[in-house]
């Protein structure tokens, strides 16, 4: 018999298709496992086949593999593919396939943020392969219509002769897979299409877009078998989901019932109104555990102490199920009282109050707290991650510090050591017991809100941080995995000038790949246990991240890692003089000092500078690097105000060398035009700097960066069945926006921050399905902050995206309204607003202050985190002018 299998998938120069098969015969039940190259036919088609004897039945598992030259190579999704086939009834097979891609919107509607949302088909019947049939048709499509089932139609009798009432319907067979078996005639080319068919009607009421499908004449042998495998209905743009959201961060809900922070049984309430109004997703910001010094600064919530235990913060102690005395009841009132009256959180007032309360909840109840079959199912269930988790947190606190490296004999984690604290007998052991019941407790609370709201029909959206902090669970007790030599940061933008420095460890990626990721894999299994979806943070950082060496403080002092080096004979071909001394060391010459310190010039030399001659300095050596001025000026602070300039003159180099390399490989510094180094060029060498700067950052690492992409993101992809949702705001590579729609990941486009240098604004109009189109993101003034901040920026932004001239100063109701419609009305499959955002439309409601709506600003690091909703969740609730016309805008839109 043979087996041939024809691929349609359209190929660019580079690439190559390959096929993996494992065949098992009835008779042993082994399967031998072959791989073979595909022979291109056109541009559209592949082929290969194979040859098996015998008289079985034979069972065959396959799929298809995309190599791109020697850079990457990606396995097809949803593998692996199934036959089966009876050798004594069949001479020939023809598989006539379509490459499978996790970009088809069928498997992004299979994700459980559309479990509350789509209807499910899930009666599912056995199909037989009727004897006489020589053809079988499989098609994959979810979130069918109700009453609807997709129908096979076409230019042969057999498939309705194109008679929308003779059509022929397919079956579910399994989870959004739907099939057929018939008799077609082989010796010509049958047309045909697919097409929803209504089971009271009894006809089809619509076909799918594009083109007929194809079926050439099938002539391998007299007894053939062809099956057929679509990947995709080619839906209608105007009947796809469309839905709307809403972003706030939980910290940022406010309730009566809440304790001076918002609370995860807020999400509750929250998602009552959200679903009232129309909205069908909430988007919250990473809420993971960041005591590390117990103060203000713990409220940045992308610094984790662990990647699995949630905040304490979040717990309402009202709905622990334990006995409480009246004159503790009394004390919690109170204190809710007053941190509620605050316009913002306290971070460190409601941590305090909280904890204190908790303890001696605990205390009271812990022995039966112990005992709980629930909470030793929680522990056992936890225990890889919870144990550590719980240990660290004592150690902390016992020692002051989340700074593991000075905690004497448990600097090192050691799995044993850590073992002994989980023993009852160990004197602290019900320390360890509380801070694993607090977990207990909070999960609890959140499954519960995420249950309730998936009842409500609203999807919850989390949000995962790229990065873990350098004193945290992991770095302690996993370091092998991070390079806690280096910083994780962002390159210089518009809005951080001179970049961002997050001061996380980077990830060691080689050690990572050798378990397939399972780190990344665990994170976001315990992330599918309360979302649907989920933001990653910075998704850039899985093709390349901004590293910034240890000794530097300032996120332009920064290079992309991996990043392929410039060689110095390529520096020499292209023309420029360099000189390492002149090029790799800080350029700091008489007039560019001048300029920069002014009056305070004299007493900078006398400190701080060493001359070399001909009018140039160097910094001497107690400020080499940013990281010691930093720390020189923390026990000198009669210097502080110099601490711009110093840290601006030890970043005047153009090019890094590469440590070990001898001299011979440099990465460019970013920004090198704002240097005064650059500006010593003469013209003709800032030209050719500019030339490889350009080719460096935007062109040669592009292959590069596409591989790593691929090796990395298909692994989280797979782990778990929420929707993915990449940050790719920033500088993005050009290979980013085709990985992520051949991957499925939508990708964010922001209005302010268009992907492209062609435009000053995003137009919502233009975005791609597989996106989410806000007008804001945390890390941004909201809309009436940032309308105010440059006028002529807003006149611009008024006239060529909304036909506005001579907007008024502020932002009014109206023009925030026609913000709001333009982003309803997108293709995107998603349009989510941040809360500020949606209320700036009524301007009875909104804040006085757009200022005070600020959540972030990424340039002041590190910044407090303590926006707080100026209404309640019960005041937004009854704003029922605001709520319809809301909800209008949403049905309006079609979402």
């Amino acid at each position: 018999m043979k087996i041939v299998f024809r691929l349609n998938y359209h190929t660019v120069p580079g690439q190559s298709l390959w096929l993996k098969c494992s065949i098992r015969f009835d008779e042993n039940g082994v399967f031998s496992e072959q791989v073979l190259p595909l022979q291109w036919i056109n541009n559209e088609q592949w082929e290969t086949s194979i040859n098996v004897t015998g008289k079985y039945k034979l069972e065959f598992k396959y799929y298809y593999q995309l190599h791109q030259a020697d850079e990457f190579k990606l396995d097809e999704w949803h593998i692996p593919r199934n036959a089966r086939i009876d050798m004594m009834a069949y001479d020939s097979v023809l598989m006539l396939d379509t490459w499978c891609s996790a970009g088809t919107v069928d498997f992004a509607f299979e994700t459980n943020a559309f479990l509350p949302l789509l209807p499910a088909h899930r009666s599912f019947k056995n199909l037989a392969t009727p004897k006489n049939s020589n053809h079988a048709f499989q098609l994959r499509m979810s979130a069918v219509p109700p009453g609807k089932v997709p129908c096979l139609i076409g230019s042969v009798s057999e498939i309705g002769g194109w008679n929308w009432y003779s059509a022929v319907p397919l079956i579910e067979t399994s989870a959004n897979v739907w099939q057929v078996h018939l008799f077609l005639p082989e010796d010509q080319v049958v047309e045909y299409k697919y097409g929803l068919f209504d089971l009271k009607l009894n006809g089809v009421t619509s076909l799918e877009q594009g083109d007929n499908r194809r079926i050439p004449v099938r002539t391998f042998s007299p007894r053939q078998w062809t099956k057929v495998e679509d990947e995709c209905y080619r839906r209608d743009d105007a009947s796809l989901f469309r839905g709307a959201g809403v972003a706030l961060p939980v910290f940022s809900l406010r309730s009566e019932k809440s304790l001076g922070v918002g609370e995860f049984a807020d999400l509750k309430r929250f998602g009552d109104w959200a679903h009232r109004v129309g909205f069908k997703l909430i988007q919250i910001l990473p809420i993971n555990d960041t005591t590390s010094a117990h103060d203000w600064t713990d409220s940045y919530p992308y610094s984790a102490i662990s990647v699995f235990a949630l905040h304490p913060i979040y717990l309402r102690i009202d709905d622990l199920k334990y006995a409480t005395p009246a004159k503790f009841k009394k004390q919690i009132e109170i204190a809710k009282i007053e941190l509620n009256l605050l316009d913002q959180v306290d971070y460190e007032a409601v941590m305090r109050v909280k904890l204190n309360f908790t303890r001696q909840i605990y205390d009271q109840h812990r022995n039966a707290i112990i005992r709980a079959d629930e909470f030793n199912e929680f522990l056992e269930r936890h225990a890889e991650w919870v144990i550590p988790y719980a240990v660290f947190c004592v150690k902390r606190d016992y020692y002051g510090s989340a700074d593991f490296n000075g905690w004497g004999e448990w600097k090192t984690f050691k799995q044993d050591q850590v073992n002994e604290l989980i023993d009852p007998k160990h004197p602290e052991y019900y320390d360890v017991m509380y801070h694993i019941w607090l977990q207990y407790e909070l999960d609890i609370q959140l499954a519960d809100a995420a249950r309730y709201m998936h009842e409500t029909g609203v999807a919850l959206k989390g949000d995962l941080p790229i990065g873990i902090d350098r004193e945290s669970v992991e770095a302690w007790s996993a370091p092998q995995l991070f390079k806690m030599d280096s910083q994780a940061g962002a390159p210089p933008d518009a809005f951080a000038v001179k970049g961002q420095n997050w001061g996380f460890p980077t990830y060691n990626w080689d050690v990572m790949r050798q378990d397939d990721f399972a780190w990344w894999r665990s994170r976001f299994t315990q992330l599918s246990r309360y979302f649907d979806a989920y933001r990653i943070d910075h998704i850039l950082g899985f093709f390349r991240i901004w590293q910034i060496p240890i000794d530097h403080v300032e996120g332009i002092m920064g290079q992309f890692d991996p990043a392929l080096a410039i060689h110095i004979d390529e520096i020499y071909s292209r023309g420029i003089g360099f000189e390492f001394n002149r090029f790799c060391c800080p350029y700091l010459r008489e007039d560019c000092l001048l300029e920069r310190f002014g009056e305070s010039l004299d007493r900078v030399k006398l400190h701080f500078l060493n001359a070399s001659g001909n009018g140039f300095f160097q910094l001497r050596d107690h400020v080499a690097t940013q990281r010691q001025i930093v720390d020189y000026l923390t026990t000198h602070p009669e210097d502080e105000f110099l601490r711009v300039g110093l840290l601006d003159c030890a970043g005047e180099v153009l090019f890094f060398e590469v440590d070990g390399s001898g001299g011979t490989l440099f990465h460019p510094r970013c920004s090198m035009q704002s240097t005064k180094s650059y500006r010593g060029l003469d013209d003709k060498e800032q030209q050719r700097m500019d030339d490889l700067y350009n080719d460096y950052f935007y062109t040669r690492q592009e292959a590069f960066w596409q591989a790593g992409g691929y090796e990395k993101l298909p692994a989280m992809r797979k782990a778990n069945s929420m929707l993915l949702c990449g940050e790719d705001l920033g500088m993005v590579p050009a290979c980013v926006p085709d990985v992520l729609k051949q991957l499925g990941i939508l990708s964010l486009e922001i209005q302010r921050m268009p992907k492209t240098h062609e435009v000053e604004f995003f137009n919502p109009l233009h975005a791609p399905y597989l996106s989410v189109v806000s007008p804001s993101t945390h890390d941004m003034p909201n809309l009436r902050a940032w309308w105010r901040e440059n006028f002529a920026v807003t006149d611009r932004f008024a006239s060529s995206c909304l036909s506005i001239a001579f907007p008024d100063v502020d932002l009014s109701g109206e023009v925030a309204s026609q913000i709001i419609r333009l982003h309803l009305d997108s293709p995107a499959m998603w349009a989510i607003f941040p809360l500020q955002d949606i209320l700036a439309v009524d301007e009875t409601l909104r804040h006085p202050d757009p200022e005070a709506e600020r959540i972030n600003v990424p340039a002041i690091m590190p910044f407090y985190w303590r926006y707080r909703m100026h209404l309640d969740l019960e005041e937004l609730a009854d704003a029922n002018d605001f709520n319809r016309k809301l909800k209008h805008m949403i049905l309006a839109a079609g979402r």
